[in-house]
């Protein structure tokens, strides 16, 4: 294998499995039983809930 071979075949499977990742990760968040666990922590800063320190 010279280094240009194995520099195009890391680029594209790379870019591929990027991808995928990203794609699962998006389904991950919005796949609807997860809604309301991630509504909860989009609220969270804006509770009146008293810091302890």
């Amino acid at each position: 294998m010279t280094h240009d071979t194995v520099l195009v075949f890391s680029k594209t499977w790379g870019a591929v499995y990027l991808l995928v990742v990203f794609l699962l990760a998006a389904l991950w968040i919005y796949w609807p039983s997860h809604k309301k666990t991630y509504d909860d922590a989009a609220q969270s800063p804006l509770s009146e809930e008293e810091i302890k320190r």
